[in-house]
């Protein structure tokens, strides 16, 4: 499911009870031409939405979908003074195997995080989203349906490399990434099963770097 920022935006006009773009321009503390290139360049104001959503009690879902109710019980609007910040997981599927293509982009649900936990450690809650991961070769690091928290910001391998979301040739998958001195790069699997793999200088035009993990975790139950 692809979303569209104009589609976004007429429902964050009414989420945040303003008549017209412009309202909500003065709402949200931006300009209004910063609404016009949202829509223009067909950007998701994830933040705001986000913002939104904590401060007037409406559904991210909703929000960003048009699906499920406007308002509903099940989206808890936490008060400042709690310092948690919700983390909206989708239902995309990145692969610690042999690869698996993007299938959807419904909210399947929201994380909670402490805020203060995230700035301390220098991650700004806004750049984050959470997908979930498929296959065994991150194992034992990452196991098939773990939660994985993506800071979309962090978009550049360096030599010193981490885990990574990428896109290669149209694939998600989850890998530990390393630039090398070469200038090429390096996929590696925590399962020693799995064979490492060098991406050519031929094919990184291939390679997207969707963000790097800062946070996993799966069910105990």
């Amino acid at each position: 499911m692809l979303l569209s920022a104009s589609d976004v935006i007429e429902r964050m006009i009414v989420a945040a009870g303003a008549k017209h773009a412009s309202e909500l321009a003065k709402l949200l503390n931006v300009t209004s031409s910063v609404i016009a290139n949202w829509k223009k360049r067909d950007t998701i104001p994830y933040k705001e939405v986000y913002e939104l959503s904590r401060k007037n009690g409406f559904s991210m879902d909703w929000i960003l979908t048009g699906h499920g109710e406007p308002q509903t019980d099940k989206i808890q609007v936490l008060p400042e003074k709690d310092d948690y910040c919700h983390i909206s997981q989708y239902s995309i599927e990145a692969s610690a195997g042999q690869g698996a293509l993007v299938e959807a982009e419904n909210i399947d649900q929201h994380l909670a995080f402490k805020e203060s936990w995230l700035r301390k450690s220098g991650i700004n809650p806004a750049n984050l989203i959470a997908i979930y991961a498929r296959g065994d070769s991150m194992e034992p690091t990452i196991y098939s349906g773990d939660s994985l928290v993506i800071d979309k910001t962090k978009n550049t391998v360096t030599s010193d490399g981490g885990i990574y979301v990428i896109n290669y040739d149209g694939e998600l998958f989850v890998k530990r990434v390393q630039k090398q001195l070469d200038g090429l790069v390096a996929i590696t699997s925590d399962n020693k099963n799995y064979q490492p793999m060098t991406i050519p200088l031929e094919g990184l035009s291939k390679l997207k770097i969707i963000g790097r993990v800062v946070w996993s975790g799966h069910p105990m139950i």
